[in-house]
């Protein structure tokens, strides 16, 4: 497991106190306990990602533009923070792709 965890807006919205300390109790459970402790936990997970889908919270949409290319570039932007080195050093070539075709749109249209 990664030792960078980041969590991300969805993990932030579903995520709480009470799912952290049943996350942090469970390897100390025996194994038939941890099933069972593992099961209420992804059931209280599914539960806050349903009651999340079914709120008129719109917080998890950040794109601020309607530009599809801006809303890449800021997706690739932010995906990458999770990504390795190698992963890093493609999506940085694609977004340099991007910045390529953008100012040749620029220059000639």
């Amino acid at each position: 497991m990664d030792n960078n965890y980041i969590p991300t807006s969805f993990d932030e919205k579903t995520q709480n106190k009470d799912l952290q300390i049943l996350k942090t109790a469970l390897p100390y459970l025996k194994g038939s306990r941890q099933k069972q402790i593992l099961m209420l936990i992804k059931s209280m997970e599914l539960k806050k990602s349903i009651e999340l889908i079914d709120s008129d919270d719109t917080s998890l949409s950040i794109c601020s533009t309607d530009n599809p290319m801006e809303n890449t570039l800021n997706m690739l932007n932010d995906i990458r923070k999770f990504c390795s080195e190698k992963e890093q050093e493609h999506i940085d070539m694609i977004l340099n792709l991007f910045s390529m075709f953008t100012t040749y749109e620029t220059m000639f249209s």
